[in-house]
């Protein structure tokens, strides 16, 4: 940087090296000061340079744009200094909607600056006596106690001032702040479902931070290389409450495991349950 100077909130500034001009100044110049304070002004703007290291990294995105030849360097430019920048996670906002049984439940909003991330989770007919605590108002007057409304409220107010400012690549440690929030065996405080939605939200901002497939970050996260095909496992019969009959067990479910490639076991899973039908 060949000068610099803050007038203000406004900078003037010269790149004669890369070819550079850009200039917005009062009409009352920082040059009509006393010398003394001039170098002061001139400090401070090196100071804030050498903190964010910016000379270098606009540097480092101009040469990048030259040596890729691309045709609109300024778009280059521009996409070159946004991955430099490391994410945070800036808001956590949610909401209550309707799950596909018309049942209410928790959708949450999860903003980096790579973009916003959703994530919604299910209730099921069935839960054990061991299983976290899926927090609901429980007023019968409003979608007959289903209504998630205090869940949200926690995500909303109590989560979202944990969670702001985390890397959003950190899994285990959102995970943990969101527990040691709770402070609970089942996740009562809180709700596991409030928890749930926000720990799948920010498991698809932490994927979109390491420019990686979902499956790939959590396999990084698991400490798993090598990623396979699961074996596909497909329910034929169903019983116990999701269904009229007498059949004292959830379900009957089948897993082709003499399949070879994982389009042959799916194949096979459905052949197989037609044929039972």
């Amino acid at each position: 940087w060949s000068s610099a100077l803050f007038e203000d909130s406004n900078i003037a500034i010269n790149c004669e090296d890369l070819g550079i001009k850009a200039q917005r100044v009062k009409s009352t110049s920082v040059r009509s000061l006393p010398s003394n304070e001039r170098i002061k002004k001139k400090m401070s703007v090196q100071e804030y340079l050498d903190k964010h290291m910016l000379s270098r990294k606009i540097e480092d995105a101009v040469n990048a744009a030259v040596r890729a030849k691309t045709p609109d360097p300024v778009l280059f430019i521009s996409n070159h200094m946004k991955k430099a920048v490391s994410s945070v996670i800036t808001k956590v906002k949610a909401r209550q909607i309707l799950d596909s049984r018309g049942i209410p439940t928790v959708e949450v909003e999860l903003y980096t600056n790579k973009g916003v991330f959703r994530a919604s989770v299910p209730c099921g007919d069935s839960t054990g006596m061991y299983e976290a605590v899926e927090l609901r108002d429980g007023d019968k007057g409003t979608y007959l106690g289903n209504a998630v409304t205090k869940a949200v409220k926690n995500i909303n107010e109590k989560i979202s001032e944990a969670l702001v400012g985390m890397d959003p690549t950190v899994q285990l440690q959102i995970d943990q702040a969101m527990i040691d929030l709770d402070k609970t065996e089942k996740k009562s405080e809180l709700g596991a479902n409030a928890i749930l939605a926000v720990s799948i939200a920010a498991c698809r901002a932490g994927a979109a931070e390491k420019e990686v497939p979902l499956y790939k970050h959590i396999a990084d996260l698991s400490g798993k290389t090598n990623a396979i095909l699961p074996v596909p496992a497909f329910t034929v019969i169903s019983g116990g409450k999701h269904s009229g009959n007498s059949l004292p067990v959830q379900d009957i479910m089948i897993l082709p495991t003499g399949a070879v490639r994982f389009e042959e076991a799916l194949q096979m899973g459905s052949e197989t349950y037609h044929h039972l039908k």
